[in-house]
This record gives C-alpha cells, structure tokens and sequence, in this order.
C-alpha cells in the first residue's frame, strides 16, 4: 500500500488552515477543483517523463476530503524545486521520494507552476 492511500493518519490529523490553504482553494472562485487545468498539466508531464506516482491519481482522489491537513507551503519548498524537476527528469517517482512536495504541488498553483517552469528550464538544458 502507498504512503498517499494510506489514510489512518489523514483521520487522526487535525486540519490546518493556512492562507496558502485557503488562497489555494478560492483560486477559481468556486474552491479549488483537484481536476484544474495546472493539475492536468502537471499530471501530464509527469507521465511523459515516467514520473508520475504510482499512486497519484488515487492522491487526487482523496485530494479534496484531506485539503488543509498539514500541508502549509513555506518559503524553502521552493527551493527544492530544482532538485525535484531534476529527479522527475531522470524518470524518479517524486511522489515516493518528495512525498511532501508532490502533495503541496496538487495543493498550491503557484508552487506547481514553479515546478512546471523548473522543469521546462530543466528539458530545454538551460
């Protein structure tokens, strides 16, 4: 079983509504679909790379019962960034190996869009 269908600690966990959390739910006006066009993008280019979590679409399932459960960006997750596009390059699974990331990734658009530049510069080899 994977680490993001495991849901035994999603039931112990209080929710934590940070601003991150609620901008990232009002971006479209009607709350934060898990089906947004970033997330289809992000989705896509991960499969092109071979990167995608073997999870991950049951994550983006289970995305909007557990929005705000401890997922709060802070300033150094986008420094991370490099190093995860770099490993989702080279075919790494991130949801296994940056866990915390690729779940602030489907829960933050301006984080994900980060991401999708870093690994456009990244394809591009600049």
């Amino acid at each position: 079983m994977s680490h993001f269908t495991e849901t035994r600690i999603w039931q112990s966990t209080k929710p934590y509504e940070s601003e991150q959390s609620n901008l990232a739910r009002s971006s479209n006006g009607n709350g934060a679909s898990i089906h947004d066009d970033g997330i289809k993008t992000l989705r896509r280019q991960l499969i092109s790379l071979n990167a995608w979590p073997e999870a991950g679409d049951a994550f983006l399932e289970l995305l909007d019962q557990v929005q705000g459960c401890g997922a709060t960006l802070v300033p150094t997750d986008y420094d991370w960034l490099p190093q995860v596009a770099e490993s989702a390059y080279k075919g790494e699974d991130i949801g296994a190996r940056y866990p915390s990331i690729f779940q602030k990734l489907l829960a933050f658009p301006e984080l994900r869009q980060k991401f999708l530049q870093a690994l456009h510069i990244r394809s591009v080899g600049v």
